[in-house]
This record gives C-alpha cells, structure tokens and sequence, in this order.
C-alpha cells in the first residue's frame, strides 16, 4: 500500500515537471504561397517554454505570427512578444515580422493555414487577409 502511494507521487511529480514538445503544423513550400520562412519561425516559438502552440503565415518578405500561451505566463506577455519578435528576427534579419499574443489573430491564423494546407484560398485573397491582420496587430 504504501509503496503504491509512493510511486504514484513520484509519478505524479516527474509527469508534472516534463514538458510536451509543442509541433505546430507545417504547411511548406507546396501552398499558394511558399511557408517555408513561417514553418521556420513557428519552430523557433515552439521551442519558448511559454509557448502551448503557434500559428503563422508568411507572404513575400513579411512574417505574421501568433503563439498560445500557457496561462501562468499570461502575466509576462509584453516579455514574450519582445522575445518572440527578437527570435525571429534574428532568424530573418531581411523579412518584416508581425507577432501577437492576442487570441483572435492566433485563431485568424490558424484559418489561414488550414486554407492553405488545404489549398482553398488564392494568392489576392492572402493577400487582403493579412493587410487586415496586420491593421490588427499594429494596435
């Protein structure tokens, strides 16, 4: 009984100290619009502790970005935007980088790359949708 009970806390304590590796979803080269440069940067903000998941998309030089974040780290998003952002400019120096922690342009993207998996929105469509988010992102 009471090795039982002791196993079942050591467990309990390990499980609680591992990290699930965040794998946000890869959409490559094969869309309307090449993904390779927001693929990357969604590995590079996969890797925050912080992150849960993330969405992005990119279009010619620009990156827009989006991480969920994990609910205790809620309180330190003005830190996680600034390292996110610095993340993936380091990583693309040359492109123009949107990141946001606010939800609805997470799930805006998130729409985005489905229609892009699934390859059901044009280019000019793309396009419009971004110039909107990006009007979002900026304030």
């Amino acid at each position: 009984m009471i090795l039982t009970c002791l196993c079942v806390i050591i467990t309990g304590l390990v499980a609680c100290g591992q990290r699930d590796q965040v794998r946000p979803m890869m959409v490559g080269h094969d869309a309307v619009a090449d993904q390779t440069n927001a693929d990357q940067a969604k590995q590079v903000i996969a890797s925050m502790e912080e992150v849960v998941d993330v969405k992005g998309v990119s279009l010619e030089d620009k990156i827009y970005v989006a991480p969920q974040v994990r609910h205790r780290s809620r309180f330190n998003l003005e830190g996680i935007r600034k390292e996110g952002f610095e993340r993936i400019k380091k990583r693309h120096p040359d492109a123009t980088v949107y990141f946001s922690t606010d939800k609805k342009i997470y799930m805006e993207l998130e729409k985005l790359e489905q229609q892009l998996q699934k390859r059901t929105i044009s280019k000019g469509r793309l396009k419009k949708r971004l110039g909107e988010l990006e009007e979002l992102m900026k304030g």
